[in-house]
């Protein structure tokens, strides 16, 4: 009986210590280096808060959409913008498509010697998803067929082609990296998040850098390159372990525009239009 009680506590204690996830887990095992909370104080002291103009369009062609809904739900978002990425206005709009499906940490959280794995996760209460072909953008469209009408309706029935196009994808639904089967992400709702919100509310500039250094320490500033995912020898997310068909993987794989950035060196070199034919 004694046997047992220890067992349990034991595994009550293992489990309770990688309940918060292994990115809050390092957070608490952080101490920022001088140099980097010097680097933080100075971001903290020429920020400028950005107020987003609504109905901001250029009839016909320019419409902003409003901001990602799923992005709520995420830590990185109390300060960041929704969509985050605006640096380059080359990749910028391709990178903030991947935020529809892809969680942020899956490109920002990289520790080394850590084996994390990649998982569908609902960002609203962070259960699991199934993982399933229907969960990807990609589908390989159906033949078309003969229409044929209905006598009763005298209505042509809808193509395959045209019931897969319709098909929405749940934008919610994301890629979360997970360390030994606790998802990796920080919610808006956690402890941590809620005091770090405050902070910035009411904290010092001080106080306000020396959190923004601690929350960045274990992230990487630039995510991976685009060839880290769209390649077929060593990518970084297991396709098919998510779901994707053979078609599904091929397409993601050998993606047309990731080839197109392959080809920058840097971001001022410009390409001929006549050079994306080859």
């Amino acid at each position: 009986m004694t046997r047992l009680f220890i067992i349990l506590l034991c595994s009550s204690l293992y489990s309770w210590a990688h309940a918060e996830g292994l990115y809050l887990q390092m957070l608490n095992n952080t101490q920022p280096s001088s140099e980097q909370i010097q680097k933080s104080l100075k971001k903290v002291e020429e920020h400028k808060d950005i107020a987003l103009r609504e109905d901001l369009e250029v009839p016909p062609f320019h419409k902003r959409n409003k901001q990602i809904p799923s992005l709520g739900h995420s830590f990185c978002t109390t300060c960041h913008l929704s969509p985050p990425h605006t640096k380059s206005v080359r990749s910028r709009t391709f990178m903030n498509m991947h935020t529809q499906y892809i969680a942020c940490e899956t490109c920002h959280f990289r520790p080394e010697a850590v084996q994390l794995s990649y998982q569908w996760q609902d960002t609203r209460d962070g259960s699991l998803v199934q993982a399933r072909p229907e969960l990807f953008r990609v589908q390989k469209p159906v033949k078309k067929t003969t229409q044929s009408i209905q006598p009763d309706t005298m209505k042509p029935e809808p193509l395959p082609w045209q019931e897969a196009k319709a098909k929405k994808i749940n934008p919610f639904y994301k890629v979360t990296p997970f360390y030994q089967q606790q998802a990796v992400v920080l919610g808006r709702n956690n402890a941590f998040a809620q005091e770090t919100k405050k902070l910035w509310e009411s904290g010092g500039v001080k106080e306000k850098a020396a959190r923004r250094a601690l929350i960045h320490a274990p992230l990487s500033e630039k995510g991976p390159k685009c060839q880290a995912c769209h390649n077929e020898e060593k990518s970084l997310l297991d396709l098919a372990t998510l779901g994707a068909t053979a078609y599904q993987m091929d397409k993601i794989q050998n993606n047309i525009i990731s080839q197109f950035f392959a080809r920058y060196k840097d971001e001022k070199q410009q390409i001929r239009i006549m050079s994306l034919l080859r």
